[in-house]
């Protein structure tokens, strides 16, 4: 038995998990995603169904979104630094990149955006709804070429 348990590492050592290069993006990058996903399907049903309660879940998420980018983005460059170690920021990495501060921009900005619309009390319109949809896209792609790079998805 002793040599089972002492074949597989500690699932309880904390350094080991924290401090393991390349670990913390892939984990850490869904909750803006997530959260701005969440945010942008409670947006169109609270165009659709004409409910305040909607329209205020979307804010919230939006804003827990915004929150959670600069995390994602920080890991993200702590894993290109130490899984890639630091490599030449070329192809679908400088892609990556791109798209990311692309997306993270995009989402500081609707949070903006959002923000004013709420404080005035009127429903955002139809230019806030496109660049949501434009959002959703370079989320999209981000993943897309994330997946890529951690050799999830084959290129």
């Amino acid at each position: 038995m002793k040599l089972f348990l002492g074949a597989s590492p500690n699932p309880f050592d904390l350094k080991a998990a924290l401090l393991a290069g390349h670990a913390q993006h892939p984990v850490i990058i869904h909750f803006p995603i997530a959260l701005f996903m969440a945010s942008a399907v409670f947006e169109l049903l609270a165009v659709w169904r004409k409910q305040p309660v909607f329209a205020s879940v979307a804010y919230y998420n939006l804003l827990g979104a915004t929150m959670t980018v600069p995390l994602a983005i920080a890991t993200g460059l702590g894993a290109w630094r130490w899984q890639l170690e630091g490599a030449a920021v070329k192809g679908n990495l400088r892609l990556h990149l791109i798209c990311a501060l692309t997306s993270a921009s995009l989402i500081f900005f609707l949070c903006w955006m959002r923000s004013r619309h709420r404080a005035k009390g009127v429903s955002p319109g139809v230019a806030y709804l496109t660049v949501t949809f434009m959002t959703v896209m370079a989320i999209a792609l981000t993943g897309h070429l994330g997946g890529i790079l951690s050799g999830v998805e084959a290129p």
